[in-house]
């Protein structure tokens, strides 16, 4: 058995298209209709002297939320912080506490997402905040994924990226590897 990473998938997909109109389709029908509920999210991720800064955003009907955290080089969380500009109860605010049991989650390892459940517990946050720390976290990685040395390009540049980064394996189509 070869230790070599080779991508499932090599080639463009012959459905995408297709699907892309059903979805234009899908949109416009839903567009003319009446609208019930809408949601959105919002990351960005900046590099500061000694790392990076994170900041994302829910808004909806019901919640206007933001959370910022800080990561060293390694992807260790610092600092973090939050708040809540809407909500529906006023208990609400008071999953923000539970962003001080971030300090000290690595981003980089393998099981980050994992880390989140365990330190932001839903009976001390709440499902919107650790929507949003996801989103962060995967903000990180992603930019970290796509901080590649001149001449990494195409399929090479994919096997290297999973072989630098284990936790990108079998996340999507791009990056599923053979068994």
């Amino acid at each position: 058995m070869s230790d070599e990473v080779r991508p499932l998938w090599t080639t463009p997909s012959s459905l995408a298209d297709g699907l892309g109109a059903e979805f234009d389709r899908l949109e416009a029908e839903g567009e003319a209709g009446e609208l019930r509920f809408g949601r959105d999210f919002r990351t960005k991720l900046f590099a500061v002297d000694g790392g990076w800064i994170s900041w994302t955003a829910l808004d909806d009907d019901f919640h206007s939320m933001r959370v910022a955290l800080k990561f060293d080089e390694t992807g260790v969380v610092t600092e973090a912080g939050g708040r809540m500009l809407r909500h529906p109860y006023e208990t609400c605010p008071r999953a923000i506490e539970s962003l001080r049991n971030l300090v000290g989650a690595n981003v980089a390892t393998p099981g980050a997402h994992n880390q989140i459940k365990e330190r932001v517990p839903r009976t001390e946050g709440c499902l919107h905040v650790a929507d949003m720390v996801t989103i962060a976290f995967r903000a990180f990685r992603i930019s970290k994924g796509h901080e590649m040395p001149d001449g990494w390009k195409g399929d090479e540049a994919r096997k290297r990226i999973i072989e630098l980064l284990p936790n990108v394996r079998d996340t999507c189509v791009s990056f599923a590897i053979e068994p």
